[in-house]
């Protein structure tokens, strides 16, 4: 079975090149360097370390996708070709090129047609990739919670000790270090979250191709709004509690997307109050 059959019916080109230009919009940060990461470790970047891995992971699953559209594009390529007494290299560069910009939405579909031979076997199939990605996503909010107090500390520290008549050189200094480190800290959770927003889209784009109907449960992620607080400064906290309950996987995967990024735009303002309250401090 090739791309341009899916479980018997015509593949939609049309559509993938859609979800594909969507997916384009997200997962623009740039993550952090190896380099830039050992220069900024200290007691607090061990909560980084589940972005990393997991950024990691899902990059390099994106790009295998990818990497498959663009070869399966080119087999399409020179069977099209070959149907059009056409040149055959030229259908396949052709192909190579249609491939690479269905990309990774053409590749996992391509993947997920190894895995399955009927159209129920893929639905849970994509079930199975959105409730590992839901895991994962959860795991993210607790250390995301755990990097905002071990922030949020630090600052404290620093301004007890400044209140305490402590060298202000040093306390700017340390002020400094401080915004450093939550700049790369900001990179790694901004890199994640651009991540989950294109594999959310291609299990819904899958989804898609089945004939599944998405559009009730992508309108109810839409309008989802996650409830993140910040209890007397001391650390963000995402409440989860108002979250849809649901048995579809794809679906728990866009709410649990959504706190994460509710997460961490309550996790960059807090930080950046209380250093601003520290600054001022410090002037």
């Amino acid at each position: 079975m090739y791309l341009g059959k899916i479980l018997g019916k015509p593949f939609k080109m049309a559509n993938i090149a859609l979800i594909s230009a969507a997916l384009a919009i997200s997962g623009c940060a740039v993550a952090p360097t190896a380099q830039e990461l050992a220069a900024t470790q200290d007691e607090c970047s061990r909560f980084r370390t589940p972005f990393t891995e997991i950024s990691t992971e899902r990059n390099e699953r994106i790009a295998r996708f990818a990497q498959i559209g663009a070869g399966v594009g080119a087999v399409v390529g020179q069977q099209v070709a070959r149907q059009r007494g056409d040149n055959q290299l030229s259908g396949l560069l052709v192909g190579a090129l249609a491939g690479a910009a269905v990309g990774a939405a053409g590749g996992y579909l391509s993947d997920l047609q190894k895995r399955s031979s009927t159209t129920a076997e893929l639905q849970r199939a994509v079930a199975g990739d959105a409730r590992r990605d839901l895991q994962q996503t959860d795991r993210l909010v607790r250390a995301m919670t755990s990097l905002n107090e071990c922030r949020l500390r630090q600052i404290t520290q620093v301004e007890r000790s400044v209140r305490a008549g402590g060298d202000r050189a040093a306390a700017t200094a340390q002020v400094r270090l401080i915004r450093q480190k939550v700049d790369i800290d900001n990179r790694v959770i901004n890199a994640v979250v651009g991540d989950l927003t294109r594999t959310r889209g291609l299990y819904i784009g899958a989804l898609n191709q089945t004939g599944a109907n998405t559009e009730n449960f992508v309108a109810s992620i839409e309008r989802y709004q996650p409830r993140v607080t910040t209890p007397q400064q001391t650390a963000l906290r995402v409440d989860s509690s108002q979250r849809p309950r649901t048995s579809n996987p794809v679906a728990n995967l866009g709410y649990a997307e959504k706190e994460l990024s509710a997460g961490a735009a309550a996790h960059v303002q807090s930080i950046n109050a209380a250093l601003a309250d520290l600054n001022t401090l410090l002037i």
